[in-house]
């Protein structure tokens, strides 16, 4: 008997990337898979048939508008437009903090990626968040560590395993801000120029 094959697991930001990416520029399915494929290497990619399945379920919440578009002799493509709606929920995930420190990992490049675009401040708004939210974490494993049986080793070193990301997490959110969030510091993400100009 053959085995039932299993959907693939939905990342829980895909929607927030596409979104962010539509917050700049209207932009068809092949464009954004390019930028994907381009700009987010590393950080998170996606199948063509994927990507095009996504875009048709955001249209259907209403979180993107498809219209079909000509430019010149070329054939015509629908192009996507973030609607407000979309835009607020954009926002929402781009400014909340994720709790989780795998969350974090996952999270946290992507939001990086479109706050480097956008400005300074919007950097430093980021970081300290997540800084905030990394140092509830190492307060709540340093109280989980400290109530553990004594000889419960396996616990405690699961504990200090633990902590010991999450201070490292903290200091490479220090390292960010110090090197992204000058004043008046104009950020550009790779693929930038290259992207303007696919979409013109």
């Amino acid at each position: 008997m053959t085995p039932t094959r299993r959907p693939p697991k939905r990342s829980p930001f895909a929607e927030p990337v596409v979104l962010g990416l539509l917050a700049e520029a209207p932009a068809h399915g092949y464009a954004l898979f390019a930028r994907i494929r381009n700009d987010l290497t590393g950080v998170w990619q996606v199948g063509m048939n994927r990507l095009y399945a996504l875009l048709d379920a955001m249209e259907r919440a209403g979180l993107i508008k498809g219209q079909a578009e000509q430019v010149g002799h070329r054939p015509q493509r629908r192009v996507f437009h973030i609607t407000p709606q979309g835009q607020r929920r954009f926002e929402v995930w781009l400014r909340t903090p994720s709790h989780s420190m795998q969350d974090m990992r996952i999270e946290f490049p992507p939001k990086l990626y479109f706050a480097l675009r956008r400005s300074s401040q919007d950097v430093i708004e980021l970081v300290r968040a997540q800084r905030d939210a990394c140092r509830h974490e190492l307060e709540r494993l340093t109280a989980r560590q400290r109530d553990a049986q004594p000889d419960d080793g396996y616990r405690a070193l699961v504990y200090d395993f633990r902590i010991r990301q999450v201070r490292a997490i903290l200091e490479w959110l220090d390292v960010c801000e110090a090197k992204w969030a000058a004043p008046e510091r104009h950020i550009s993400a790779p693929g930038e120029t290259e992207f303007r100009e696919k979409i013109t």
